[in-house]
């Protein structure tokens, strides 16, 4: 039985997939073994996936329809994993030497331990926030009208000691075999969004932990890998979607009095934003095509939130929401 298979979904950007595999394979642990998957799901004709099979004949070449998502693109590794750990890998990380059997080492001697993460480093150098807060209704409130509520700055006043968190960005998440199979993987009907905090949940209500650990680091480009839309900043249809998953999450984690209360907080929010992108597209004409794009945005927000079910994707979007 290996020791790790890593998981690494790919929508054709080879540029940045190669540095990740390449520092993957630069690892020599004498004993340590693993599998790399990557699940390849780019549009027919891109040629990416003959790219791998040329420089990297090891890898597991996983060749899905797509787009699927983040979560079905990791499923299809977690569902079948048969080594003692699985890690979900974005393809945008450089991985450096010793850093993954040091965290299999961490995870061999904590039992307890559900999920690890680990300290992310920007391409300058900088930290890189990567754990946070749980969606609640004291979180949703601050978040109705300060931003980054669930990134406070008290979290990471200490990112130098192993700590306990809530939940794991999905930039690099190693899950232990036990958890996978008593929690499952991923939930799909989040897409993408959400559903890190969703996975870190179930598996504190399993009683596995969630850990931060600083003595591994790697680099995380962040925002540039292929399962992410260029335009996740500004596009209409991602945010309506990441707004439809907090409420699924408050549906299934909940119940139906707090996803209730969610409903005006989530107004109250929209339209405080609204505020302040329509002062933007009268003030800032460069600028109007960002603002048209949230403002309706908003709008939709603002209707599923007094929809019979918000915590579903509406029909007329669902076909072109895929990042």
């Amino acid at each position: 039985m290996d020791d790790l298979n890593i998981s690494i979904g790919n929508l054709g950007n080879y540029s940045l997939l190669e540095g990740c595999l390449r520092s993957i394979y630069a690892e020599d642990e004498p004993g340590f073994r693993f599998t790399v998957s990557v699940i390849y799901n780019a549009p027919a004709g891109a040629g990416t996936d003959r790219l791998i099979e040329r420089d990297f004949p090891q890898v597991k070449l996983i060749r899905r329809a797509g787009p699927l998502g983040y979560c079905a693109t990791h499923n299809v590794v977690l569902n079948a994993a048969d080594s003692r750990y699985v890690l979900v890998l974005d393809d945008d990380t450089i991985i450096p030497k010793g850093a993954l059997p040091r965290i299999v080492a961490f995870m061999d001697r904590h039992p307890d331990v559900g999920i690890a993460g680990c300290k992310t480093l920007n391409v300058d150098g900088s930290f890189q926030r990567t754990f946070g807060l749980v969606p609640s209704l004291r979180s949703e409130l601050v978040n109705a009208f300060r931003p980054d509520s669930f990134w406070p700055d008290r979290l990471y006043e200490d990112v130098s000691s192993v700590r306990e968190v809530q939940w794991l960005n999905g930039s690099f998440m190693l899950v232990r075999r036990e958890a996978l199979q008593a929690v499952g993987g991923l939930d799909e009907h989040y897409y993408t969004y959400v559903c890190e905090p969703d996975w870190c949940f179930r598996m504190h209500k399993a009683g596995f932990k969630v850990i931060y650990l600083p003595d591994v680091e790697i680099v995380h480009v962040g925002g540039e890998h292929s399962i992410n839309n260029k335009m996740k900043g500004t596009n209409r249809l991602n945010l309506v979607r990441y707004h439809v998953n907090r409420f699924y999450f408050f549906r299934k984690h909940y119940g139906a009095v707090p996803t209730l209360l969610l409903r005006p907080i989530m107004i109250a929010g929209t339209m405080a934003r609204a505020v302040l992108y329509a002062r933007l597209y009268l003030l800032k004409p460069e600028l109007r095509d960002v603002a048209r794009a949230k403002l309706k945005a908003y709008a939709d927000v603002v209707r599923l939130s007094l929809s019979p079910r918000p915590w579903v994707l509406p029909a007329r979007l669902q076909r072109s929401t895929a990042p």
